[in-house]
């Protein structure tokens, strides 16, 4: 499996402003921004901790975007501002040729 420094698709830095839903708890919903995008995951800052392993519902507020997908990582960058890595379980849509 390839690591963070050996990527399968490179990330490009993209803000795209999405909607996060919390499928097992739907009424959890964050509105974030993208800090990177693939075709396979994203890059997203947040204002919450979204626990490796969660599944959400992404959707791009600019774009067609709709995804299912797992939460990878998360880190802190102060007491209320994280950024988690997605990956992408199931997609229909595109980011519109930002990437």
């Amino acid at each position: 499996m390839p690591t963070v420094a050996n990527r399968m698709e490179e990330r490009n830095p993209v803000t795209e402003p999405v909607l996060l839903t919390g499928v097992d708890q739907s009424w959890v919903t964050e509105f974030a921004s993208t800090q990177n995008i693939s075709s396979r995951g994203a890059r997203v800052a947040t204002l919450r901790v979204w626990q490796p392993g969660s599944r959400l519902l992404l959707k791009s507020l600019h774009s067609d975007l709709r995804a299912r997908a797992r939460v990878v990582y998360w880190r802190s960058f102060s007491s209320t501002r994280f950024a988690i890595g997605l990956e992408f379980l199931t997609r229909v849509g595109d980011w519109s040729a930002k990437i």
